[in-house]
């Protein structure tokens, strides 16, 4: 009974994107979105709050967190993981809708790059210059690098198909 139902909605789906693939690339950006959300946010509840946060790679994250790296132009960088992360995911769910697909995934391309290669120098800051590392920070970074080659693919699937 329950297929009855949900076959308008399940037809509906498949109308607005008939590749299996493209779909899948959406829903894991979706995801990854979603995730990095959780964890941008984590960090700026406690950052808010003054809570110490307790890192489980016995570093001290909060060395990372309160270093002069910390922030882009007076802007916390869990603020900007919680804005990028949320613009992702907006920009995810409009790509089920199929409107201005190809606008939506060249800036998805262009921010991600720029995200990617943020975390990178990141990343180095935190190995060579901090010599410590924070887990919730690598966490951001892996994250970040999984977009960014979602969206890799997801720009080859789209222009290249």
């Amino acid at each position: 009974m329950w297929l009855f139902y949900s076959l308008p909605l399940l037809l509906w789906l498949q109308h607005i994107r008939e590749d299996r693939m493209e779909i899948a690339l959406i829903v894991s950006l979706v995801v990854l979105a979603f995730l990095g959300l959780i964890n941008s946010s984590y960090l700026a509840y406690k950052r808010k709050t003054e809570q110490p946060l307790v890192c489980p790679i016995n570093h001290n994250c909060n060395v990372v967190i309160e270093s002069k790296w910390s922030k882009v132009f007076y802007i916390k960088n869990d603020t900007l993981g919680v804005m990028y992360y949320a613009v992702l995911f907006i920009l995810g769910l409009f790509l089920f809708s199929n409107i201005y697909t190809n606008l939506i995934i060249n800036g998805l391309l262009l921010i991600n790059t720029l995200a990617f290669l943020f975390s990178v120098f990141l990343l180095y800051v935190q190995k060579y210059k901090l010599k410590s590392y924070c887990f919730y920070c690598l966490i951001s970074a892996l994250i970040t690098s999984l977009v960014f080659l979602n969206t890799l693919i997801l720009y080859d699937w789209t222009f290249l198909v």
